[in-house]
């Protein structure tokens, strides 16, 4: 008995620094996709860790990995992504790319940019500017034609122009 406790007090301090170390890197990873967006940013954070929860309890935590978590945490977004596109009625099949560990730092201005965006337009410019989705991939993601995403994309760069402006003017 006193073994597993030894145990269970090591896999939860195990736990507390990759928790630690990592916390930043995921939050920021999904605050940037979900433009700044709070409350969202640490639900999906929340679920993310929580599955990182199982693996230490069944003694894989050295299976977390950074890469682990944003590729867990890209699938939360996209399985929020895909709620709200039942919950609406619009069309979404999102397919996750590798993460790229470049773009987790953005600046606050930018989030605040991107936050100010309707979702269907803060989408459509994550998926081509941070994922690296081409036009025609988005549109079969967000079950649009390619020319009504150039227009979305056109229309969403005119809106992060100016809301970006106007917070770098505050």
């Amino acid at each position: 008995m006193q073994g597993e406790a030894r145990t269970s007090d090591s896999t939860a301090a195990q736990f507390r620094a990759m928790y630690q170390a990592t916390l930043p890197v995921v939050y920021g990873f999904l605050s940037t996709r979900v433009g700044g967006n709070r409350a969202l940013a640490e639900d999906l954070t929340a679920e993310t860790y929580s599955a990182a929860v199982i693996l230490f309890k069944a003694q894989r935590g050295n299976e977390v990995t950074i890469s682990w978590l944003r590729t867990v945490a890209r699938r939360r977004l996209i399985d929020h992504w895909r709620r709200n596109a039942v919950a609406t009625g619009a069309a979404i099949k999102l397919v996750p790319s590798d993460p790229d560990p470049a773009d987790d730092e953005i600046s606050e201005t930018v989030a605040w940019a991107l936050a100010a965006l309707s979702e269907s337009q803060r989408q459509a410019l994550v998926l081509q500017h941070i994922e690296g989705y081409s036009v025609i991939e988005i549109a079969e993601l967000l079950g649009r034609s390619p020319t009504a995403v150039q227009s979305l994309l056109a229309r969403a760069r005119v809106a992060f122009r100016v809301a970006y402006e106007e917070a770098e003017n505050d």
